[in-house]
């Protein structure tokens, strides 16, 4: 009866012209970007302001909060945060002190399990920080309806792993890694609290697999298990069993987002699906800017598949047919700087220019809607391209 239905499914692609699953992802060649010395320029003087912004907000507890004001109440969240830290940490040279405080404070506001609303240990809140003269006078944890807040668990833990790996990779301070072995042991386990089928939900009581939290998943396994095998093996059997444990799931995430999050036939990727009842969490249209189109490009960021493949060269396409986006052309107030790392993937010398040059023009106060992940990510895609061409 198997082979009945697959030979069926097949002819129905067939007629409608949709290749067969992994057919997709078969290499083209790649696309083709030249970048001049103004381009150059350009991409090297929005890294170099950006970054400089994304230092001076760096409070004097550690926190990177969203924004900067002297005086106030600034909003610290650690999933943006870590953004800024992936950020800063392309000149460690410079910035690595930086960054180092930043996990201080973050390990420090690990959640307990008693204090976690979920039970789960090792979560992180929001915090709202009072500042009077640019120096911190108060730390409260903000709140979102009766519950304190944090957007997600499992992407919170899945990009502080990254930020580890990174700060590691870039330091070579591995004193540094040993010292926190547990805790980071502990946000492991707070990632896998979700885990389910192959997949995470975005925190216990919001039980959806979205497609953008498992890219970052995915992402933060493969350098979890790399930060273990370069630092954390050695320390005992327990710290092996976790990177073998990290590895394998970081496939099997991948997989699962293969085989249940793409749908071949309507040519994108499911934005996320209900944990108990396995429905769709929304109503996929690419005229849904956020969450529809924007996460199809997830994939292509954190490596899912390859950009010089016929999917990722189809979602790219369709998204860049469906929204203006370098010009800010779409229904959201934010600056979206993960469309720039798209971009730089795609390597779209056309749409990456545009983008730098209103970008460039439009952040001379770094006012708000500007907040320091969508920076970060604009830092991000900076430095690969001057990585790449400078």
């Amino acid at each position: 009866m198997k082979k009945i239905i697959a030979a069926f499914y097949a002819v129905i692609m067939a007629i409608l012209g949709i290749t067969a699953p992994g057919d997709d992802l078969v290499p083209l060649e790649p696309r083709e970007g030249v970048y001049t010395e103004e381009n150059i320029a350009l991409f090297r003087e929005v890294y170099e302001t950006e970054m400089e912004w994304l230092a001076s907000l760096q409070l004097d507890n550690g926190a990177i909060p969203m924004t900067y004001s002297a005086n106030g109440e600034l909003r610290m969240n650690p999933y943006f945060a870590d953004f800024a830290a992936l950020a800063l940490l392309d000149k460690s040279d410079e910035y690595a002190d930086e960054v180092k405080a930043y996990m201080e404070w973050h390990f420090a506001h690990l959640n307990t399990a008693e204090t976690d609303y979920n039970g789960v240990d090792s979560t992180i809140y929001d915090y709202l920080i009072t500042v009077k003269d640019g120096k911190v006078t108060g730390e409260t944890i903000a709140m979102y309806k009766r519950n304190y807040s944090y957007d997600s668990t499992d992407s919170y833990a899945a990009t502080f792993l990254s930020v580890l790996n990174k700060y590691y990779n870039e330091t070579g301070d591995s004193e540094y890694i040993i010292s926190h072995a547990d805790e980071i042991e502990r946000i492991i386990n707070a990632l896998f609290a979700t885990f389910h089928k192959g997949l995470t939900t975005a925190k216990p009581d919001w039980r959806v697999k979205y497609l953008m939290d498992n890219c970052e998943v995915y992402e933060g396994l493969l350098d979890a298990a790399e930060l273990y095998g370069n630092v954390l093996n050695d320390l005992g059997e327990n710290y092996k069993a976790t990177a073998d444990k990290c590895a394998a799931t970081a496939t099997e995430v991948a997989d699962t987002i293969e085989s249940q999050l793409w749908l071949p036939i309507l040519g994108h990727y499911q934005v996320g699906a209900w944990r108990i009842i396995g429905t769709t969490s929304d109503i996929f249209s690419w005229n849904k800017y956020y969450p529809c189109a924007t996460a199809q490009l997830f994939p292509i960021i954190h490596g899912l598949i390859a950009p010089n493949t016929e999917r990722a060269n189809k979602l790219y396409d369709k998204f860049c047919e469906s929204y203006d986006w370098a010009n800010f052309e779409y229904d959201d107030i934010f600056y979206w700087g993960a469309n720039l790392q798209a971009a730089v993937k795609m390597n779209d010398m056309g749409r990456i220019v545009t983008y730098m040059t209103n970008y460039a023009e439009l952040m001379d106060d770094h006012a708000y809607p500007l907040y320091n992940a969508d920076a970060a990510r604009v830092c991000l895609a900076a430095s690969e391209l001057l990585e790449k061409y400078g």
